[in-house]
């Protein structure tokens, strides 16, 4: 990545996401200390504001990291200890979080049962080069085999580990959470999503690799699969956390092009992949990338560019990249039964995530989730308009 300055200068963010953008582009070297001392002068920062918003996007440790690299500077007054804390605080969550993780790994160790690290605990050994205060896990996502989930279930209830409800595959135990996964694209919950992303199950176990050579077990995603896992469930979010972003500008800047748009077609994941680097490109510097490549993506339109232009104004909304799979999907019928499956799933989908509740009231249920979900993104937008 490169540039110095916010690229859409065009798009109105407040004085505190600016700094935030600006610590995230130094952390990712698209940004230099001068840019930052930029960023910081003239006083009028309101840093409860920017420390709260930071934990909102997980990149506290991000903004200490780059606070801290300004220290020797003089005039600055920089309110360290708080975001120190907070980078120790992030530290200690994640280590009690990989004790749990490593204790689970002994026992599918013992059974010979595989298992694949997703998302950020796979992230944190390469890409945060082993600095626990910089990415935050709130849960450790595990790619399970249908088979081995019953084993998996059964040794966190002995652990004292709950379930959101009596189906849910995501486990808490005080702060630290497992969510199981058999599938990475979120067809579980909307069937039609697996026709607009085919990532092969098998491809996925066959070609992760270990994530330590001792550990014939405990494996992670292809450097293929794991970029386009991480643009797929960014796109889910809609991109709603800095981290996820830092995440894919992390992975992308060594990505093995040829072979990465090679899965992406095959699997009909060519537009999230299109979204992340329009996204990178718009917040924190042109990602730099072969001219070649950057030409085989598609061009985005109209509706999806705005679909960029929030996600850089940092809005917060989560539901926008839901609906934008409806691009990925060919076919105009293709593309309406997926929305039509997004808005309401399929009874024994909506019986799973909703285990209490009587089979003739599911759809009223989830008629005023849906309008609870349009007041709480609404309210969102109108709050955040100015940036």
């Amino acid at each position: 990545m490169r540039g110095a300055g916010l690229p859409s200068t065009d798009i109105a963010l407040s004085r505190e996401t600016r700094v935030l953008v600006g610590a995230v582009r130094w952390f990712v070297g698209a940004a230099t200390e001068d840019d930052l001392v930029g960023l910081l002068g003239g006083g009028g920062l309101d840093w409860s504001r920017l420390f709260e918003q930071a934990e909102r996007e997980g990149i506290t440790g991000i903004v200490a990291r780059a606070l801290d690299s300004l220290s020797p500077r003089e005039g600055l007054a920089l309110p360290l200890d708080r975001w120190r804390a907070a980078t120790r605080a992030v530290a200690v969550s994640n280590m009690t979080s990989l004790s749990e993780l490593a204790a689970l790994r002994a026992m599918l160790r013992r059974g010979h049962r595989p298992m694949i690290l997703l998302k950020g605990a796979a992230l944190l050994d390469d890409e945060y080069r082993g600095h626990l205060g910089l990415r935050p896990l709130g849960d450790i996502d595990l790619l399970l085999r249908p088979s081995d989930l019953p084993a998996v279930t059964g040794w966190l209830r002995d652990r004292g580990y709950k379930p959101v409800s009596s189906s849910s595959p995501f486990f808490s135990r005080g702060v630290v959470s497992f969510d199981l996964h058999t599938e990475i694209v979120g067809s579980e919950w909307v069937g039609l999503k697996g026709r607009a992303f085919r990532l092969d199950p098998a491809a996925l176990w066959r070609e992760a690799i270990r994530l330590e050579p001792h550990d014939p077990t405990t494996l992670v995603l292809s450097r293929v699969h794991l970029r386009l896992h991480l643009a797929v469930h960014a796109l889910k979010h809609s991109y709603s956390r800095l981290i996820w972003l830092v995440d894919l500008a992390l992975v992308l800047r060594d990505a093995p092009w040829a072979s990465l748009l090679g899965e992406a077609r095959a699997a009909g994941a060519m537009r999230p992949l299109a979204y992340a680097v329009s996204a990178l490109d718009t917040l924190l510097g042109r990602l730099e990338m072969p001219d070649a490549v950057r030409g085989e993506l598609p061009a985005l339109s109209a509706l999806e560019r705005a679909f960029i232009r929030l996600v850089a104004s940092r809005r917060g909304m989560e539901t926008p990249g839901e609906l934008l799979v409806a691009f990925s999907i060919p076919g105009a019928i293709g593309k309406a039964a997926y929305l039509a499956e997004l808005v309401f799933p399929k009874r024994p989908v909506l019986a799973r995530h909703y285990p209490m509740t009587p089979s003739w009231l599911l759809y009223p249920r989830r008629v005023l989730r849906l309008v609870s979900l349009s007041l709480q993104e609404g309210t969102k937008l109108w709050h955040r308009r100015g940036g």
